[in-house]
């Protein structure tokens, strides 16, 4: 880290900020190529992972407004990645899935994301990886948990 500034390598905060932007910058033209945003990416990784019961749910997973999710899903279902139907117990709320096109979407954009880790992170051995991913994952939980409520995260 002898390339950087004390002032940004001693302030952990400040080294996560730089490393997401690193991370941005390499994933958003590949992204591109594939025809996905980040938020694309993001809708799709919960859709394929979590399956939330209803839009609304999703918009929460993802930390985004319902307002923000909109526009983003009725994109990604003009394009076949995902499909919209009725809750059978609640018709008010709205269900998404991915297709099968959705998800062998999410299988390139994830191999994507995979390289990218492994250029930032390759050097680590597996149990240095996790141990980082947990630690992400626990300062991740804090963050969301400490936030002043009804705000997005």
């Amino acid at each position: 880290m002898d390339d950087f500034p004390r002032g940004i390598t001693t302030r952990p905060a400040l080294v996560l900020v730089k490393l997401g932007n690193e991370v941005l910058a390499r994933a958003e033209d590949p992204l591109a190529a594939l025809g996905l945003s980040g938020r694309q990416y993001l809708i799709l990784a919960v859709l394929g992972t979590d399956e939330p019961s209803s839009q609304l749910d999703l918009a929460g997973l993802c930390g985004l407004l319902p307002a923000q999710v909109v526009p983003v899903l009725d994109e990604l279902e003009r394009r076949g990645l995902v499909a919209r139907q009725r809750s059978e117990t609640d018709r008010r709320r709205s269900v998404v899935r991915l297709t099968p096109a959705g998800e062998e979407m999410l299988a390139k954009a994830d191999e994507l994301a995979r390289s990218i880790e492994h250029a930032l992170f390759g050097d680590l051995d597996a149990g240095a990886r996790e141990q980082l991913n947990a630690t992400l994952r626990a300062g991740l939980a804090r963050a969301r948990d400490s936030r002043p409520t009804g705000a997005a995260f």
